[in-house]
């Protein structure tokens, strides 16, 4: 664990469109559990969605969520999947609309919100 972080908690499931509610669900719930509001909470959710969606396929997805007083930062992997640069580029694109800082890879999608990136 990242020691710039307070706690973590992890979600694997299937990398299926089926199970991508869970990854939505639980990326919500965390994110109003540590008091981001709803427009963050929202953005947030999209993003997941977006990055669930790109990654699904064979494998399954692991989410993992880790946070501390200014930011949360969520990263989705899915060592199954490998996204070519012009699936990067896209997902890349459709991420620059939510207010999420997002760093794209080609198995892994890192999604971060809070006041204070810069502590991320």
């Amino acid at each position: 664990m990242d020691r710039r972080f307070d706690d973590q908690m992890r979600v694997t499931f299937p990398a299926s469109s089926g199970f991508a509610a869970v990854g939505r669900v639980a990326a919500a719930g965390l994110a109003f559990r540590l008091g981001f509001d709803v427009a963050q909470v929202e953005s947030l959710r999209l993003a997941v969605e977006e990055a669930t969606t790109a990654m699904s396929g064979s494998g399954s997805i692991t989410l993992t969520g880790s946070w501390n007083d200014s930011c949360l930062r969520l990263e989705l992997v899915n060592p199954a999947m490998k996204l070519d640069k012009t699936q990067i580029r896209s997902l890349e694109q459709t991420m620059d609309a939510l207010e999420t800082d997002t760093t794209v890879g080609p198995t892994g999608i890192t999604i971060q919100i809070g006041d204070l990136l810069e502590d991320c």
